[in-house]
C-alpha cells in the first residue's frame, strides 16, 4: 500500500525535548547552533544519531559514534515500541500551527526523476552527489528518523478529519529546544479511515491533473532519495519503506517562504560586476555585500533562480568560494559574501507547476523558516 497507518514506530522515552532536534540540512553555515544544541541536549538524543550537514566534511570519523549510540540507544530501552500512525500538532516559534501525520510510505510509488508518474514525486531537483553520505549513515545505524515532509492536495482536508475523528492517545508532549515551539504526538491504532482518505485523494489527483498523484515531497527530497537508493541497491528486509511527516498543502499552518543564496566569495564586487553582465531581465532583485545593490533578474521565479543557480556554480568553480542556501534577510549580510534575494513559488503554484513542468531547481522553496522544519521524534527500525 502507498501509505501504511499500521506499521511499527519507534517513540523516545521521557521529555520529547530532550531527544528532537531539527532536520540535518538547516543551519548548514552556523556551526555553532549545533554546537550550542550539543552543550544543551543530554546524552541518546537524536543529535547523537544524525549527522549535522555543516559536519559532512567530517562523516569518516564522526559515523562510528553515530552508530554506537544507535546501537546504545537500541540495547538500553531509549525507545518504546508502538503500532499505529503518530498525529502531530506542532506548534512553532513563529506564532503558526501545523498538522500531519506520521506514517510509512511504499518506496516503489516514489521516484525523483524528472518526468516521473509516480505517486510520489519530488518537487524540487535532486542532486545525486549529495546522496552517498546520507547512504553511509543509513547503512551505518538500524533506524530511520525522518525530516520528510510529504505535501497532499487535498481540498477537503478528509485526511486531517479522519486523524482528528480518529481515537488517540498521547505519546508525547512538550516543548522543542533550539527555538522550535511546541510538539506534540497522539498515536491512531485504527487506520481504516484514514487509508479511505488516501485513496480519496489519489483519485481526485485524478480528476483534477489528469493523472494519478498522491504527494508531493515539500521536505527531506534528499532523504527520500537514499531511502530509495537503498531499496534497489541495499539488501535490508525493512528498506521497501520510509517514514514520513503527511501534510495537506492548504493547512494554515504550512507556509512557503524563499531561500536565498549566500555566495562566500574573496571578491564580492568582482561577482556584483559579473552577475550584472551576465544576468538580466525585466525585473530587480537585491544583492548584499552586505550594502544592498539592485541588479535585473527575470521576472519568471522559476527561470530566475535557475539562471542564479547556474552562474553561481560557475563562478565558484572558477573563482573560489561556495554557496549556501539561507533563510531571512538578515542571513544574507555578511562580510566576504554575497546574499542574493530571492523570491519563492507560492504553495497555491506548487502542484499545478509540478504537474505542468516537472521538478523545480534546488532549493526553491522552504516551509517555513529553519526552526520551523521537523524536528527528529520518531523513528522506525530498518534492519
Amino acid at each position: 500500500m502507498t501509505v501504511d497507518f499500521n506499521g511499527e514506530l519507534l517513540i523516545p522515552n521521557g521529555d520529547v525535548g530532550d531527544f528532537a532536534v531539527v532536520a540535518c540540512d538547516q543551519f548548514t553555515s552556523s556551526p555553532e547552533y549545533w554546537n550550542d544544541l550539543a552543550a544543551q541536549m543530554p546524552p541518546y538524543s537524536a543529535l547523537d544519531v544524525i549527522l549535522p550537514e555543516c559536519f559532512l566534511s567530517q562523516a569518516q570519523t564522526r559515523i562510528p559514534d553515530v552508530k554506537r549510540a544507535c546501537d546504545d540507544m537500541l540495547a538500553n530501552g531509549r525507545f518504546a515500541r508502538v503500532r499505529g500512525a503518530v498525529y502531530v500538532t506542532r506548534k512553532t516559534a513563529y506564532g503558526r500551527t501545523r498538522r500531519g501525520v506520521v506514517a510509512s510510505v511504499d518506496l516503489n510509488d516514489y521516484d525523483y526523476k524528472q518526468g516521473s508518474k509516480t505517486l510520489i514525486r519530488a518537487s524540487e531537483r535532486t542532486i545525486e552527489s549529495r546522496i552517498p553520505p546520507r547512504v553511509a549513515i543509513r547503512n551505518a545505524i538500524d533506524i530511520e528518523l525522518p525530516h520528510i515532509l510529504l505535501l497532499v492536495d487535498d481540498k477537503d482536508d478528509e485526511l486531517m478529519r479522519a486523524c482528528r475523528a480518529a481515537e488517540k492517545r498521547v505519546v508525547y508532549d512538550g516543548a522543542l529546544r533550539g527555538n522550535g515551539g511546541h510538539i506534540k504526538g497522539e498515536l491512531i491504532e485504527n487506520a481504516a479511515a484514514l487509508d479511505n482518505a488516501v485513496q480519496n485523494i489519489i483519485r481526485a489527483s485524478e480528476r483534477k491533473f489528469g493523472e494519478k498523484l498522491f504527494a508531493l515531497v515539500g521536505d527531506g527530497n534528499h532523504s527520500l532519495a537514499t531511502a530509495k537508493y537503498c531499496n534497489v541497491f541495499g539488501a535490508t528486509p525493512l528498506n521497501g519503506r520510509a517514514l514520513a511527516e503527511i501534510i495537506n498543502i492548504y493547512d494554515d499552518g504550512l507556509v512557503f517562504e524563499p531561500i536565498h543564496r549566500l555566495v562566500k566569495t574573496d571578491d564580492p564586487q568582482d561577482f556584483i560586476r559579473k552577475f550584472g553582465s551576465e544576468i538580466g531581465g525585466d525585473a530587480t532583485t537585491v544583492l548584499y555585500t552586505p550594502a544592498p545593490v539592485e541588479l535585473a533578474v527575470p521576472s519568471d521565479k522559476v527561470k530566475a533562480i535557475s539562471e542564479i543557480d547556474a552562474f553561481c556554480e560557475e563562478y565558484v568553480a572558477r573563482n573560489g568560494g561556495c554557496v549556501d542556501y539561507v533563510h531571512g534577510e538578515a542571513a544574507l549580510k555578511r562580510e566576504g559574501h554575497v546574499g542574493i534575494s530571492l523570491d519563492g513559488i507560492r504553495k497555491d503554484e506548487l502542484f499545478d507547476y509540478v504537474i505542468k513542468n516537472g521538478v523545480l531547481p534546488k532549493k526553491t522553496f522552504s516551509l517555513g523558516e529553519a526552526e520551523e522544519k521537523r524536528y527528529y521524534v520518531e523513528a522506525r527500525r530498518i534492519k
